[in-house]
């Protein structure tokens, strides 16, 4: 293995030669252009560059240095030991999230076909709206409606599990489908004849929400979904494909289930 050259300074990262530090800066590891910012800025710096440097593994210590980090009252500390942290422990992240979500408003609309439960397959076009005001679950289908009325105990429930079990939160990260704008041709994305400035802002374009361009799915949805928190967020989601995602697909029966008949049930 080669030997490096010159001397690493732990404010910068930078590996840099012997004349770019003095002799006291040598020992501290600071190289004299890092030297000349405040104590602060040094600080800040080299705590910087010890969170873009963690290994792979993380000891318990500093799995609990970089949490506490998230919570660090310089911005930029915060924000890239939070980013670092969901990284590494996405369900520690979303479970720090999900306390803050309290659904008070929910439309789901299922177009195509889902599991039924029984081996077999269901193609409906139905839509469920769960209302925290009014206490009670609404199935739409074939231009009526059914209601499902319940108790306090069940509407919490049911809410705490669609958040908490079913994360919808993150369904548009993890089921959704990229939306496409009809100004661009992506085929040159593979014959070779974009250049490198539109090749640099398509992730710009895809999946944008500032765009003044009317964006609309490439396929038609199985699914969307338009969820209202109490802390006034809001969402509308929505993906394609020929079934729904398993976890969807679990959250429709169980929806439903609210609406069996005593008498579907009798000849078991």
């Amino acid at each position: 293995m080669a030997k490096r050259h010159g001397h690493y300074c732990k404010v910068c990262g930078e590996m840099k030669s012997n004349e770019s530090f003095s002799g006291k800066g040598h020992n501290a590891h600071i190289c004299k252009k890092c030297a000349s910012l405040s104590p602060a800025k040094q600080a800040e710096n080299a705590t910087l560059n010890k969170l873009y440097n963690l290994p792979f593994h993380l000891s318990q210590q500093q799995k609990e240095w970089l949490k506490k980090l998230q919570h660090d009252k310089r911005p930029e500390i915060a924000a890239a030991a939070q980013e670092i942290y969901a990284e590494r422990y996405p369900n520690s992240a979303r479970a720090q999230i999900k306390k803050n979500l309290h659904i008070r408003h929910m439309e789901l609309t299922i177009n195509g076909e889902f599991y039924d439960g029984f081996g077999d397959f269901d193609d409906r076009q139905i839509i469920f709206i769960l209302d925290r005001s009014s206490g009670s679950l609404f199935l739409k289908e074939d231009g009526s409606t059914s209601q499902a009325d319940l108790t306090a105990k069940q509407q919490k429930k049911l809410l705490n599990r669609i958040v908490n079990n079913y994360d919808i939160y993150w369904w548009n990260e993890d089921y959704g489908h990229p939306v496409m704008d009809p100004d661009i041709d992506y085929n040159l994305l593979f014959d070779g004849e974009m250049t490198a400035d539109e090749f640099d802002t398509i992730d710009e374009l895809i999946l944008s929400e500032t765009s003044d361009t009317e964006i609309e799915p490439a396929e038609d949805p199985i699914w969307k979904v338009h969820v209202e928190y109490s802390n006034g967020e809001t969402q509308d989601m929505c993906g394609s494909g020929d079934y729904l995602p398993d976890q969807i697909n679990e959250l429709v029966l169980e929806l439903l289930s609210y609406f069996d008949s005593d008498e579907e049930d009798e000849w078991y």
